[in-house]
């Protein structure tokens, strides 16, 4: 059974539900009936802290802490499989884009997350492509008849990183190194 909370009214965002509605307009949370079919198709569903039609509940109900603050809004695989289901057309997926966005505004990002960031920072892929490694991939490519991979515009990389503001999320984490 779920673990139930008890909350004030006063402890409540009741703007919540707005601030994610009227970014995400016809898709909106506030057309869910709370079926479960969202959580019943869910590929990650019994690896998360709370189930797909929860964390719209709980957007609803104004837990903007407990959802931004949920594993559940970055386990998601966004297979898309919620928002396919849903009879009401709610985007599940979409919403779940804006709020890791405003969890990540709000400095709250999981530190696997913000490696990849400065990972994708220093050499432009996720996974390091230096060193042995490199090495070992090129003979592998080489073997295959497979072209040599041409490193990314590091400078085009780091400029989106930048404009994004993701730039912060690399430094911070870093720093904490």
């Amino acid at each position: 059974m779920a673990n139930m909370i008890q909350k004030n009214a006063s402890d409540l965002d009741a703007k919540f539900r707005y601030e994610i509605t009227s970014k995400v307009g016809a898709k909106s949370l506030l057309k869910c009936i709370q079926c479960g079919v969202c959580s019943s198709g869910c590929t990650v569903t019994e690896y998360v802290d709370m189930q797909p039609h929860r964390v719209v509940a709980s957007c609803l109900l104004g837990l903007r802490e407990e959802v931004l603050s949920s594993q559940a809004i970055w386990t998601c695989s966004l297979c898309h499989r919620c928002t396919e289901r849903c009879p009401k057309n709610v985007d599940y997926s979409f919403i779940l884009a804006l709020l890791r966005n405003l969890s990540v505004n709000e400095g709250r990002i999981p530190k696997e997350y913000s490696g990849t960031v400065v990972t994708i920072y220093d050499n432009g892929f996720v996974v390091p492509y230096t060193g042995g490694l490199k090495d070992n991939i090129d003979r592998r490519r080489n073997r295959m008849s497979l072209p040599q991979i041409i490193p990314p515009e590091l400078d085009e990389i780091r400029y989106i990183i930048e404009a994004t503001g993701l730039a912060d999320i690399a430094k911070k984490k870093k720093e904490g190194d």
